[in-house]
């Protein structure tokens, strides 16, 4: 990858093919010409030296795993050959130009556009150069040039190898072909074949018994080992491999691995790294396949061209279903493939030597003849090749041209009649229940999920339908990391800096490009976990558990449950589950709560981990969680209150007032509130400021890629901020049309406010109504009530993205703690990945780099949240539970980058009422997660203390 070694530049595109908008190219050619204006060319050269034993009558061969896109190779300057296709091997014969112990120069020149780039317009960054290995072999006079491995499971348990070989070299009369099958050391079985002096091929054929079958939950691999012996015994080569006893089948609509339907929890992979671009090392493969085998991922789309070899084998061995895609897209034109015969060739031969390349995995279980390259007669002689050559896996298809569910959805494309498999890409979840009336074919979706920046938020949606329903097994979300670039790897970017060519279109991975994991990732691995627990008598302990697994029993893992109350655990277990594949079963849980009180909140939690190490998690890893709100029954006496959460009241609140400020005051406690504005300016407890500036009522937030905050030569899902901006949501001002101050001797002093929020220039877009009551131990209770004016709901068109209240904290305040999901960002409709407990961490360390700054670290259905300096201390508690949220910086709606962002002198909490989903590009969220300009009312309780308090017991003690 010159582009980062200094030379050149990487470039993101989409859609366009790479020289569209460059500078340098001065008109764009027709196809097959490419730019003559610019056209970087990298030339690699290199000394090899050849084994002097590879002398006599052997072949030497040169191989280049990937190059990009095309490229010329010479050895000691005699021209040697020319190849092109970029994610295929290419393999030149140098046996006659080569000399056994000598040395010879390697020069290979690489040019970054051919005529091959109009089939390379994938949604990536676009690179060239030598990016996989590169080696020279030799092999004997006569070698194994291939091999193909096939499986057949028998119903006894035994199953048969058949391995048809083809040897060249010479003359082969009396050689023979000897296959020989292991288990560790154990040698299950033997077959061998004997060659005429005519023949090439051999087929070798043996029964092996009772093999473990592979699937990705049991990824049992056999060792083979080929040998090529001479006529008189001698062994000339040994070919190692691994095999995988499997079958693929589909029956009544469903994907079956060895008779049992599939779940397809897959994720769509670019080869990428941050340092290294397309050249992706083994160590970071396998890095990357075992994070996602944590998080319930089974299933991998090589998205958009054949992988390296390392890919596959490692999905081999750790268990994953693999979608084997052709490199070959054509997006900046949908119908060049029936436009552009002359390049039917192009199209067929890149098919075929994926497939010849990759037949002998176990994981593949289907071959994409295309991602978004339309559909053409190329297409169908693609999938003739693979059935004939290969009817043991499935034909799919990703051409991206017209919607063939558009009745249901505009955006379902994703499939052809010639496909096995059905594949729309990113549907409306409801529309996938739709799927059986149209076809029987299963149904599996190429791509869905759009996971760009803060997204992922229709997760349980799909996920409920697809463990529902038979036909819908599941889909690919797009995609498994960001594709940024470290800024030192880049020539125009800043060490530091995260370069996306600024498009933030690439910014849609459930993990950062340097594997940091996003929140969104939690998530998928709930929704893809293969189990669920269901209530059916909550107060008795009364529940069932279903399996979702293909073959695995859940009494292969270890299930506990957990009785917590107010977030601490009082009581736990053990369960033993005997739930075969496919069935649900009942279970009870014998926990007491006979002594808890009753207005305490109590929450069961079941939990299944790994009851022994596996290659790809430690012993006790979590599979996933399932959580239950315990409805606790009521008891005579409550003996909370004794835990220190009693305050004395104090003295009576000093009041002044003048025509602006109203200051309240006691024992350790001096409040100012602003009549102008309708909002308190200070909070001070025991002399420190602990807020400010608020509560302020507001409907804005950062808006989140998804709603329209970027700027991308991809115009793609909905502008809500546009609309927001324009309203002037985000700028709204509170001002006070009315208050009044009443006192009361024995509970303290109660202020009510009316208020307007008008951005400038404009009409009112609410009214909302503030009411204090201010104890005399300083504790504030607090109610909103907050009306949509015309102005607002007569222009509203799409949906508002929050509603609640806002203010500023003291510098000293850097701790958060809270009762709520966590301990990771949730929103709406992407919060289940999160249980409720109790949480505690910086408030620093809430923010997510998102490398598009928006809207991050919401926590959802929070019951109180509390921050803390080294002195004092702010809870607040709602009487339902709410969002709260932390902004530490003064530009985050409207930073482009995160270099850009500006630290704030104050941190801004956020305590909202509602909080609009996150939803999926370019499907919105659903209707309920998306907010109404309706009236709203929200009470909760503000309580500054100090800061070693405990807040759980200052919200139990504030119910007075």
């Amino acid at each position: 990858m010159w582009q980062l070694s200094g030379y050149d530049r990487p470039i993101y595109r989409n859609i366009a093919l790479t020289w569209e908008q460059i500078p340098e190219v001065e008109s764009m050619p027709e196809p097959p010409r490419v730019p003559e204006t610019f056209n970087p060319v990298g030339t690699y050269q290199r000394n090899i030296e050849v084994p002097a034993e590879w002398d006599g009558d052997r072949h030497t061969f040169l191989h280049f795993e990937g190059v990009k896109s095309a490229f010329f190779v010479w050895v000691d300057g005699e021209y040697v050959g020319y190849d092109q296709g970029s994610m295929t091997p290419s393999e030149f014969d140098l046996t006659e130009i080569l000399d056994p112990g000598e040395s010879h120069t390697l020069t290979v020149q690489v040019f970054r556009f051919s005529d091959g780039s109009y089939l390379e317009t994938q949604d990536m960054v676009r690179f060239s150069g030598i990016f996989r290995s590169v080696y020279v072999y030799s092999k004997p006079s006569v070698f194994l040039r291939d091999y193909d491995v096939q499986t057949e499971l028998h119903p006894s348990g035994d199953a048969t190898l058949t391995v048809d070989a083809e040897v060249v070299g010479g003359d082969t009369d009396g050689w023979r072909v000897i296959g020989r099958m292991f288990d560790g050391e154990t040698e299950l079985a033997t077959a061998e074949a004997t060659l005429g002096a005519e023949e090439g091929d051999a087929s070798i054929r043996t029964t092996v018994p009772s093999p473990t079958p592979w699937s990705a939950e049991q990824p049992a691999l056999y060792d083979l080992v080929l040998e090529i012996r001479n006529p008189d015994g001698s062994v000339v080569e040994v070919v190692p491999d691994r095999v995988g006893f499997r079958e693929f089948t589909i029956e009544d609509g469903q994907v079956l691995i060895n008779g049992d339907p599939i779940t397809v929890r897959g994720i769509n992979r670019h080869e990428h790294d941050p340092e290294t671009g397309r050249t992706v090392s083994f160590e970071r493969v396998r890095e990357e396949l075992t994070l996602l085998k944590q998080h319930n991922v089974n299933a991998i789309r090589t998205a958009h061209y054949p992988n390296d070899l390392a890919v596959y084998e490692l999905a081999d061995e750790l268990g994953f279903y693999v979608i084997d895609e052709a490199n070959i897209e054509t997006h900046f034109n949908m119908n060049f493939v029936n436009e552009r015969p002359a390049f039917e060739t192009s199209f067929l031969r890149r098919f075929e030597q994926m497939v010849d390349h990759h037949k002998n995995f176990a994981s593949i279980f289907a071959w994409s003849t295309s991602n978004e390259a339309g559909q053409g007669v190329p297409h169908e002689k693609m999938a003739s090749y693979a059935r004939e050559g290969d009817p043991t896996r499935f034909v799919y298809h990703q051409g991206s041209g017209d919607a063939p569910y558009e009745e249901f959805h505009e955006s379902m494309t994703g499939t052809a009649p010639f496909a096995d498999i059905s594949g729309p890409r990113y549907a409306v979840p409801h529309t996938l229940a739709q799927h059986s009336a149209v076809e029987d074919r299963p149904l599996i979706m190429g791509e869905y999920g759009h996971a760009l920046c803060n997204s992922l938020g229709l997760q349980d949606a799909f996920w409920d339908l697809v463990n529902a329903i038979d036909g819908l097994q599941g889909g690919f979300i797009w995609e498994w990391t960001n594709q940024t670039l470290a800024g030192h790897v880049v020539s125009d970017a800043a060490p530091g800096e995260w370069w996306f060519d600024d498009d933030p279109f690439l910014l849609d991975g459930t993990a950062f490009s340097d594997l940091t994991l996003q929140p969104e990732l939690r998530q998928v691995k709930k929704t893809h976990q293969p189990f669920a627990f269901d209530d059916v008598a909550l107060a008795e302990g009364v529940f069932t558990v279903s399996n979702y697994y293909s073959s695995t029993n859940l009494s292969a893992y270890e299930t506990t449950w957990e009785l917590t109350v107010d977030g601490e655990q009082i009581q736990s277990g053990v369960l033993e589950l005997d739930v075969v594949p496919g069935q649900t079963r009942g279970v009870t849980v014998p926990f007491d709560l006979s002594e808890i009180p009753s207005d305490r909140e109590c929450h069961l939690t079941f939990r299944v981990r790994l009851s022994e190490e596996t290659d790809w998690a430690p012993a006790g890893h979590e599979i996933g969680f399932d959580q239950f709100s315990i409805p606790v029954p009521p008891t005579e006496t409550t003996e909370f209150a004794a835990d220190g959460a009693q305050v004395s009241p104090g003295e009576q609140i000093a009041l002044e007032e003048t025509d602006d400020v109203i200051v309240l005051s006691g024992d350790r406690f001096r409040y100012r509130f602003d009549t102008g504005r309708g909002r308190f300016d200070e909070l001070q407890f025991d002399g420190e400021t602990v807020a400010s500036d608020g509560p302020v009522f507001g409907a804005f937030r950062a808006p989140i890629a998804n709603e329209g905050h970027m700027d991308s030569d991809t115009e793609w899902g909905y502008d809500n901020e546009g609309e927001w901006r324009s309203l002037g949501l985000h700028a709204l001002s509170q001002v006070a049309t009315d208050h009044i101050v009443e006192r009361d001797d024995e509970s303290g002093v109660r202020i009510t406010c009316s208020t307007e929020l008008r951005p400038p220039e404009r009409d009112a877009l609410f009214e909302v109504d503030f009411a204090y009551e201010v104890s005399r131990d300083g504790t504030v209770d607090a109610s909103v009530d907050a009306r949509p004016t015309p102005a607002l709901t007569e222009e509203l068109s799409t949906w508002l993205p929050r509603l609640g209240i806002e203010l500023e904290l003291s510098s000293s305040m850097t701790d958060v703690e809270w009762f709520g999901r966590g301990p990771h960002e949730t929103y709406p409709d992407r919060k289940t990945g999160c249980e409720v407990g109790r949480y505690e961490g910086r408030i620093d360390d809430q923010f997510v780099p998102y490398r598009l700054p928006s809207d991050n670290g919401n926590k959802t259905d929070v019951r109180w949240a509390s921050t803390t300096g080294s002195q004092t201390g702010l809870t607040i508690a709602g009487e339902t539970p709410l969002n709260v949220r932390f902004d530490t910086y003064e530009n985050l709606a409207d930073a482009k980058r995160i270099q850009e962002l500006v630290p704030a002198e104050r941190t801004t909490m956020f305590v909202d009422i509602a909080v609009a989903g996150v939803g999926g590009t370019p499907v919105k969220p659903l209707r309920e997660h998306r907010i109404s300009a309706e009236p709203v009312s929200v009470s909760f309780t503000i309580r500054p203390h100090e800061a070693e308090a405990d807040p759980a017991s200052i919200v139990r003690g504030s119910d007075r």
